[in-house]
Protein backbone atom coordinates (compact mmCIF):
# COMPACT_ATOMS: atom_id res chain seq x y z
CA UNK A 1 0.00 0.00 0.00
CA UNK A 2 1.32 3.49 -0.80
CA UNK A 3 2.28 5.79 2.07
CA UNK A 4 1.47 9.47 2.31
CA UNK A 5 4.00 11.44 4.30
CA UNK A 6 2.28 14.60 5.47
CA UNK A 7 4.42 17.38 6.86
CA UNK A 8 3.40 20.19 9.14
CA UNK A 9 5.75 22.51 10.91
CA UNK A 10 6.64 25.93 12.07
CA UNK A 11 7.77 28.66 9.77
CA UNK A 12 11.22 30.17 10.25
CA UNK A 13 10.75 33.06 12.68
CA UNK A 14 10.42 36.55 11.30
CA UNK A 15 12.97 39.01 12.65
CA UNK A 16 11.90 40.51 15.96
CA UNK A 17 9.65 37.64 17.06
CA UNK A 18 9.33 38.14 20.81
CA UNK A 19 9.40 34.44 21.72
CA UNK A 20 11.56 32.55 19.23
CA UNK A 21 9.99 29.32 18.05
CA UNK A 22 12.01 28.25 14.98
CA UNK A 23 15.01 30.57 14.56
CA UNK A 24 16.78 30.64 11.19
CA UNK A 25 19.92 29.36 12.91
CA UNK A 26 18.24 25.94 13.28
CA UNK A 27 17.44 25.46 9.58
CA UNK A 28 20.31 23.04 8.91
CA UNK A 29 19.49 20.92 11.98
CA UNK A 30 15.80 20.86 11.07
CA UNK A 31 16.62 19.67 7.55
CA UNK A 32 18.68 16.83 9.00
CA UNK A 33 15.94 15.78 11.40
CA UNK A 34 13.29 15.86 8.66
CA UNK A 35 15.57 13.73 6.48
CA UNK A 36 16.03 11.16 9.29
CA UNK A 37 12.29 10.76 9.64
CA UNK A 38 11.74 10.47 5.89
CA UNK A 39 14.55 7.90 5.64
CA UNK A 40 12.86 5.74 8.30
CA UNK A 41 9.82 5.52 6.06
CA UNK A 42 11.94 4.88 2.96
CA UNK A 43 13.52 1.85 4.63
CA UNK A 44 10.10 0.22 4.92
CA UNK A 45 8.50 1.37 1.64
CA UNK A 46 9.84 1.88 -1.88
CA UNK A 47 10.23 5.60 -2.71
CA UNK A 48 7.90 5.12 -5.70
CA UNK A 49 5.19 4.10 -3.21
CA UNK A 50 5.65 7.21 -1.03
CA UNK A 51 4.15 10.62 -1.71
CA UNK A 52 4.87 13.78 0.24
CA UNK A 53 2.09 16.25 1.09
CA UNK A 54 2.43 19.73 2.59
CA UNK A 55 1.82 23.38 1.98
CA UNK A 56 4.75 25.59 1.00
CA UNK A 57 5.61 28.01 3.80
CA UNK A 58 9.15 29.13 4.58
CA UNK A 59 10.83 26.83 7.04
CA UNK A 60 9.55 23.33 7.64
CA UNK A 61 7.29 22.97 4.58
CA UNK A 62 9.96 24.01 2.09
CA UNK A 63 12.61 21.90 3.84
CA UNK A 64 10.29 18.87 3.70
CA UNK A 65 9.65 19.23 -0.04
CA UNK A 66 13.35 19.73 -0.76
CA UNK A 67 14.43 16.68 1.26
CA UNK A 68 11.72 14.45 -0.24
CA UNK A 69 12.80 15.37 -3.73
CA UNK A 70 16.49 14.84 -2.89
CA UNK A 71 15.72 11.24 -1.92
CA UNK A 72 13.41 10.51 -4.86
CA UNK A 73 9.98 11.13 -3.34
CA UNK A 74 7.53 13.22 -5.35
CA UNK A 75 5.51 15.77 -3.42
CA UNK A 76 2.23 17.63 -3.63
CA UNK A 77 2.05 21.30 -2.66
CA UNK A 78 -1.35 22.55 -1.54
CA UNK A 79 -1.98 26.28 -1.07
CA UNK A 80 -5.08 27.98 0.32
CA UNK A 81 -4.85 30.85 -2.17
CA UNK A 82 -2.75 31.98 -5.14
CA UNK A 83 1.01 31.43 -4.95
CA UNK A 84 1.59 35.17 -5.23
CA UNK A 85 -0.61 35.91 -2.20
CA UNK A 86 0.75 32.91 -0.31
CA UNK A 87 4.27 34.27 -0.74
CA UNK A 88 3.26 37.51 0.97
CA UNK A 89 1.53 35.73 3.86
CA UNK A 90 3.77 32.70 4.46
CA UNK A 91 7.10 32.84 2.63
CA UNK A 92 8.50 36.39 2.48
CA UNK A 93 9.78 38.44 5.40
CA UNK A 94 13.18 37.05 6.30
CA UNK A 95 15.83 39.45 4.99
CA UNK A 96 18.77 38.02 3.04
CA UNK A 97 17.11 34.63 2.66
CA UNK A 98 16.19 32.67 -0.45
CA UNK A 99 12.81 31.33 0.70
CA UNK A 100 10.93 32.92 -2.20
CA UNK A 101 13.28 31.47 -4.81
CA UNK A 102 13.19 28.08 -3.15
CA UNK A 103 9.37 28.16 -3.12
CA UNK A 104 9.19 28.94 -6.86
CA UNK A 105 11.73 26.24 -7.67
CA UNK A 106 9.55 23.66 -5.90
CA UNK A 107 6.29 24.98 -7.30
CA UNK A 108 7.53 24.96 -10.91
CA UNK A 109 9.33 21.59 -10.76
CA UNK A 110 6.86 19.43 -12.68
CA UNK A 111 9.29 16.51 -12.78
CA UNK A 112 9.16 16.07 -8.99
CA UNK A 113 5.62 17.26 -8.26
CA UNK A 114 2.85 14.75 -7.70
CA UNK A 115 0.70 17.83 -8.28
CA UNK A 116 0.15 21.37 -7.09
CA UNK A 117 -3.20 22.69 -5.95
CA UNK A 118 -4.51 26.17 -5.28
CA UNK A 119 -7.71 25.99 -3.27
CA UNK A 120 -8.79 29.53 -4.16
CA UNK A 121 -10.02 30.33 -0.66
CA UNK A 122 -10.70 33.85 0.61
CA UNK A 123 -8.36 35.11 3.31
CA UNK A 124 -10.40 34.31 6.40
CA UNK A 125 -9.42 33.31 9.91
CA UNK A 126 -9.89 29.61 9.22
CA UNK A 127 -8.15 29.44 5.83
CA UNK A 128 -5.13 27.50 7.13
CA UNK A 129 -7.30 25.01 9.00
CA UNK A 130 -9.20 24.39 5.76
CA UNK A 131 -5.91 23.93 3.94
CA UNK A 132 -4.77 21.39 6.57
CA UNK A 133 -8.01 19.47 6.09
CA UNK A 134 -7.45 19.43 2.33
CA UNK A 135 -3.85 18.25 2.69
CA UNK A 136 -5.00 15.31 4.82
CA UNK A 137 -7.91 14.55 2.49
CA UNK A 138 -5.61 14.36 -0.54
CA UNK A 139 -3.01 12.34 1.37
CA UNK A 140 -5.64 9.80 2.47
CA UNK A 141 -6.65 9.28 -1.17
CA UNK A 142 -3.04 8.51 -2.06
CA UNK A 143 -2.17 6.09 0.74
CA UNK A 144 -1.73 5.40 4.42
CA UNK A 145 -1.16 8.71 6.20
CA UNK A 146 1.85 9.34 8.40
CA UNK A 147 2.47 12.85 9.74
CA UNK A 148 5.87 14.34 10.47
CA UNK A 149 5.65 17.51 12.57
CA UNK A 150 8.21 20.15 13.52
CA UNK A 151 6.22 21.45 16.47
CA UNK A 152 6.93 22.97 19.86
CA UNK A 153 3.81 21.36 21.32
CA UNK A 154 2.08 24.66 21.96
CA UNK A 155 -0.92 26.37 20.43
CA UNK A 156 -0.25 28.34 17.27
CA UNK A 157 -0.30 32.00 16.37
CA UNK A 158 -3.75 31.50 14.89
CA UNK A 159 -6.19 28.84 13.66
CA UNK A 160 -4.93 26.18 11.31
CA UNK A 161 -1.29 25.92 12.28
CA UNK A 162 0.83 22.94 13.15
CA UNK A 163 -1.17 22.10 16.29
CA UNK A 164 -4.33 21.89 14.17
CA UNK A 165 -2.88 19.45 11.65
CA UNK A 166 -1.40 17.25 14.39
CA UNK A 167 -4.83 17.12 16.06
CA UNK A 168 -6.54 16.28 12.75
CA UNK A 169 -4.00 13.52 12.07
CA UNK A 170 -4.68 11.93 15.44
CA UNK A 171 -8.40 11.92 14.63
CA UNK A 172 -7.75 9.87 11.48
CA UNK A 173 -5.72 7.34 13.46
CA UNK A 174 -2.16 8.46 12.85
CA UNK A 175 0.44 8.75 15.59
CA UNK A 176 2.36 11.81 14.37
CA UNK A 177 6.16 11.75 14.47
CA UNK A 178 6.77 15.03 16.33
CA UNK A 179 10.02 16.82 17.10
CA UNK A 180 10.44 20.29 18.59
CA UNK A 181 12.77 23.06 17.41
CA UNK A 182 14.19 23.15 20.97
CA UNK A 183 15.43 19.57 20.46
CA UNK A 184 17.60 20.67 17.54
CA UNK A 185 20.22 22.63 19.51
Amino acid sequence: MPVSLVFTGHMIDLPGRTKPRFPASLEHEARGEIKKRIERCRQAVLPSKIGGFASGARGGDILFHEVCREVGIKTAIILPFSPERFLVKSVEGVPNSRWVQRFWKLWNDSEHNLFTEVMGLPETEDVYALCNTRVLELAKKYGEVHVIALWDGKGGDGPGGTADLVKQAKRVGDCPDVFAPSELN
